[in-house]
């Protein structure tokens, strides 16, 4: 199984979230569905939502409910404070906007390891 999992269409934060894991030494697995997300966060560190997506609030009240132990890490614009507070109160442990995410990705990443 990946270290890190992600629900994540668009090709730009595919293309960093694989690049950096593997930087860091993690192997990633992306889901193209939400039950392939919550089977994938079952064995993985982290599992990162892209919030911009239909049905990714309940992906995470999903995979939250799962019981995962995976570290659950969501996106959007920073303009989206209603999606970030939703996304929070559905289980969600770290919720960023897309550029936070792409400036800490490492830093989340490694955290991930370390638990």
């Amino acid at each position: 199984m990946a270290d890190v999992v992600y629900l994540v269409t668009d090709l730009v934060f595919s293309s960093k979230i694989r690049e950096t894991a593997a930087q860091l030494g993690l192997t990633t697995a992306r889901a193209h569905t939400v039950d392939a997300l919550i089977d994938g966060a079952r064995q993985a560190r982290a599992a990162i939502v892209d919030l911009r997506l239909p049905g990714a609030l309940e992906a995470l009240g999903r995979l939250a409910a799962a019981g995962p132990t995976a570290r659950r890490i969501g996106f959007v614009e920073h303009e989206r404070t209603d999606v970030m507070e939703a996304a929070r109160a559905a289980g969600c442990h770290e919720v960023l906007a897309k550029g936070a995410f792409s400036k800490r990705l490492p830093a989340l990443l490694l955290e991930a390891r370390r638990e």
